[in-house]
């Protein structure tokens, strides 16, 4: 009786297993890391995302920000990023631009009314030109972003 009920236990352990190995994906890395990473994330959404190369990204962008960096600086970190192919950088770093535009001092009544930017549309648009790995179309956007600020 004993032995039977540690064998259902066993069956029951690896029955659970199954479905999580079923779904494991190994993944072809044709580029940034950062990048492919954010693209899976994007297909998977799970609900607690593991990013070690975004994290490592974020971590180099933290290591930039010694001191209060504007809006303008991460742009032309951004366009430096994209220029050298570095796409993860990139995107961190216009995710800084983006983080700092929005952070902003409001009236209270005006706390949960959008931000309405043209320069932030820009960046939105390089971001996703970046995800895309459209280094072009990025770099134009970045180009417009900064010009308009």
């Amino acid at each position: 009786m004993r032995a039977t009920s540690w064998r259902y236990a066993a069956f029951g352990a690896m029955a659970l297993c199954v479905p999580a190995v079923a779904h494991a994906q190994t993944v072809k890395s044709t580029g940034d890391a950062a990048v492919t990473e954010m693209q899976q994330q994007q297909r998977a959404n799970p609900a607690v995302p593991a990013v070690p190369n975004q994290n490592r990204e974020g971590a180099l962008a933290d290591a930039m920000d010694a001191e209060w960096v504007d809006t303008r600086r991460w742009l032309a970190e951004a366009r430096e990023a994209v220029n050298q192919g570095n796409l993860g950088s990139a995107n961190e770093f216009l995710e800084r631009a983006a983080t700092r535009m929005m952070s902003r001092s409001v009236v209270a009544t005006r706390a949960e009314v959008p931000m309405h930017d043209l320069r932030l549309r820009q960046i939105t648009l390089a971001r996703e030109a970046v995800q895309r790995r459209d280094r072009a179309e990025a770099m134009r956007q970045i180009d417009l972003a900064l010009a308009s600020g």
